[in-house]
């Protein structure tokens, strides 16, 4: 295609997708730009009602393994004797405190046929009561539940309650979609103190995996028994630190833009016009976009192409070679307006995009595209120019904007041949504001004028008659609470240099762990 499309997408849960709006992918939204042939219209549709959950999850599985798992049980259980019945029998047996309580959520189908067989490894390492099926249990009922539970019993006086909620971590495995659909649940729940975040990564590109230490790929060595008992201690060790949450608010001229909004996109109840989400990863706008909205449509309507991380990869290069970056597509300089606050509530200011760049890229961790460092972290001119003021983390407010240019640019910076060679730098601001000439919807009469936000500026360029109008704000909306593998990091070379630097840059917190039991029965 020639022309360039502009996608705000919530990433499938195991792709490296482009954008990972709010935590769930299901269908992003493809928002066309003028350019060629790539316009797309689209008619007058009236939103579906709001998903709960993604796509990929609610897919009815084809897989003989996946259906196996299901006859399997905890081997404990029809034997297991209640600790406080063995006090005083051995050293290590007391009442029944888990001194890191631990609950999971898998994504069964992702990694290929590593879903089936890691749960059932937990069901009989934790208990089946504590791992869920994503695909059976959805994380928001089974939290409320659980929080409802300790907080009726803590009322109650049981102590033990509390230590357990005040403690408790969430072990999501799956790919980074999978990992952000856990964070906005629990944001969404308001549950205090938030339960941290551990992973094991089951996806395609596992960037949020391998930027806080879990690696980039699963191993089966993990769960083997020799190493099983080291694999859930670094659950417990791993150190509680932040993850920013950006929200993303798009306006558009009117509702017809949006006939149906993925799980990561939710309508605003006051204005049909408007739309908003959040994501943890990063976003992107242009020919990157495109190219992951191929990839997202294909794995959901062709699933069985998509059984493995490999092929997976191997599709998503497809696309982004026959998404128009060697087919001379416009530049985004026709169609963009990149406007950002370097402080909150400070004053707007303009950002010149240069002419050659086809795609931006708004970056909140420091790994891209399955492991990539696209801004060029160990180059010595990264804190020397006027862009970029800190050294970025995943932790600091601040959002990182970054073009690619041609193809060829796109594809040397993707191959990590050099840190000097990396996509150009544009801005490190806490607020952003992308202003889009969009076509789709109703059609439009010449009088209509351009849709913007209520603080939006008038453009600098003369509006062509009919011609409409898309915002698209990106803002800091707090942040998340993650744990980070630092003791014994994994993955390769470059994967734990990556981990190294953001242990190293993060804000350590101080642990919610309090032992209300400090002396077990002997």
């Amino acid at each position: 295609m020639e022309g360039a499309e502009v996608e705000l997408q919530a990433s499938p849960p195991d792709s490296n997708g482009t954008a990972n709006i709010a935590a769930l992918p299901a269908g992003p939204i493809p928002l066309p730009v003028p350019g060629g042939g790539g316009e797309r219209h689209i008619a007058h549709v009236t939103a579906a009602p709001a998903r709960d959950a993604p796509d990929e999850v609610n897919l009815t599985s084809t897989d003989a393994a996946y259906a196996e798992y299901r006859e399997m049980t905890d081997m404990r259980e029809p034997y297991r004797i209640p600790a406080e019945y063995l006090c005083g029998t051995k050293q290590y047996v007391g009442p029944g405190v888990a001194d890191t309580p631990l609950i999971v959520f898998i994504n069964a189908k992702s990694g290929g046929h590593v879903g089936p067989r890691l749960l059932t490894v937990l069901f009989r390492s934790l208990g089946q009561a504590q791992v869920f099926d994503l695909a059976e249990s959805r994380p928001g009922p089974v939290l409320r539940a659980i929080w409802d539970n300790l907080l009726a019993r803590e009322d109650q006086g049981d102590v033990l309650a509390g230590h357990i909620r005040r403690n408790l971590r969430i072990l999501a495995a799956g790919g980074d979609g999978t990992v952000t659909w856990i964070l906005k649940t629990v944001r969404e729940l308001g549950l205090e103190p938030a339960p941290a975040v551990a992973i094991m990564p089951l996806g395609t590109g596992n960037d949020l995996s391998l930027s806080f230490g879990w690696g980039s790929l699963f191993l089966d060595r993990w769960i083997a028994a020799p190493q099983l008992y080291t694999t859930l201690k670094r659950f417990a060790d791993a150190r509680l630190c932040h993850l920013d949450c950006w929200s993303v608010t798009i306006t558009a001229p009117d509702s017809s833009f949006f006939p149906e909004l993925p799980y990561a996109l939710v309508a605003e109840p006051n204005d049909p016009r408007q739309v908003g989400g959040l994501f943890w990863n990063y976003l992107s706008v242009g020919l990157d976009a495109e190219a992951a909205y191929g990839f997202h449509t294909m794995r959901e309507t062709h699933s069985w192409a998509a059984s493995s991380r490999v092929l997976n990869q191997a599709w998503y290069s497809w696309y982004s070679c026959t998404s128009g970056w060697f087919c001379g597509a416009q530049p985004l300089t026709n169609k963009l307006r990149l406007r950002v606050r370097d402080e909150q509530d400070g004053p707007w200011r303009e950002v010149t995009v240069p002419r050659n760049v086809r795609a931006l890229v708004l970056l909140n961790i420091q790994s891209y595209g399955g492991g990539r460092d696209i801004v060029g972290l160990g180059d010595s001119t990264l804190l020397k120019g006027q862009e970029f003021k800190r050294a970025p983390i995943f932790d600091d407010g601040l959002i990182e904007v970054v073009g690619f240019g041609s193809g060829w640019h796109a594809a040397v910076t993707m191959a990590q041949v050099s840190s000097k060679v990396h996509a150009v730098r544009l801005a490190q601001c806490c607020e952003v504001e992308l202003h889009l000439e969009a076509r789709g919807g109703k059609e439009s009469g010449p009088s209509t004028a351009a849709a913007g936000t209520a603080e939006a500026a008038p453009s600098p360029h003369q509006q062509q008659e009919g011609q409409q109008q898309m915002v698209v704000r990106v803002a800091h909306a707090g942040r998340s609470h993650m744990l980070f593998n630092e003791k014994d990091p994994q993955g390769g070379r470059r994967v734990r240099q990556i981990a190294s630097r953001g242990a190293q840059l993060s804000e350590e917190l101080p642990s919610h762990f309090s032992m209300l039991w400090p002396a077990h029965s002997k």
